[in-house]
């Protein structure tokens, strides 16, 4: 196995404590908190709209991670899903895998998660980073669909940079694509500061800005 690769394999729990996990399992008894704010531009009716998100994962063994997701804005929480992921597979094998489970409420309707993640590390020259694809369908009032792609990269010791194409096909409205580029800078241990932006592709919406802050312990 080339040197780099294994160096990018033994730093890889390192990167899925930086990031929501996706395929890798929180390690046991870990704890990661996000919470993050989105400011879009205004829209046609002049409007500027500001949502808000948190997101939780527990590490309650070496494979399973307990999870709460929330988003939504002044006027109504538009998502509150708990969920579980369990990883699949061989953990020491460089493609991960995990299978997830959620249930709670989605624009004002009961609804269940469920989802898939596939992961894999890599090395680029010297700097060390990972692919992962998240894919969920979400099952209540209708159907909707969810994929996210992300690419991250160790840009510098404490500092990362982070691409995610985000697409959806709600139960309700037009298809969506968007480009969500991001830095991740660590301020200390256990504390990361992200600053990142929002690029509609396709299905409208309006660009934006994301500021969150997330915390490991």
């Amino acid at each position: 196995m080339p040197a780099r690769l294994l160096v990018a394999l033994l730093l890889l729990p390192w990167f899925a404590a930086m990031v929501e996990a996706g395929a890798w399992p929180r390690e046991k008894g870990q704890v990661f908190l996000s919470f993050s704010s989105q400011f879009e531009e205004r829209d046609k009716t002049g409007i500027n709209r500001q949502s808000f998100s948190f997101y939780a994962e527990y590490g309650a063994t070496e494979r399973l991670t307990l999870g709460l997701d929330i988003n939504g804005d002044a006027l109504r929480m538009s998502k509150a899903i708990a969920f579980l992921r369990w990883s699949v597979g061989h953990t020491g094998r460089p493609l991960k895998l995990a299978l997830e489970l959620g249930a709670g409420q989605a624009e004002d309707a009961a609804a269940l998660r469920p989802g898939l993640s596939i992961g894999r590390g890599f090395a680029l020259g010297k700097r060390h980073g990972w692919l992962n694809a998240d894919l969920r369908a979400i099952l209540g009032g209708g159907t909707a669909f969810e994929t996210d792609l992300t690419a991250g990269l160790a840009v510098m010791p404490r500092t990362l940079a982070v691409v995610q194409l985000q697409a959806g096909a709600p139960g309700e409205g037009r298809d969506y694509l968007r480009l969500a580029p991001s830095l991740v800078y660590e301020m200390r241990p256990g504390a990361q500061i992200e600053l990142g932006l929002i690029q509609p592709l396709s299905g409208g919406g309006e660009r934006g800005v994301t500021l969150g802050l997330w915390r490991r312990f």
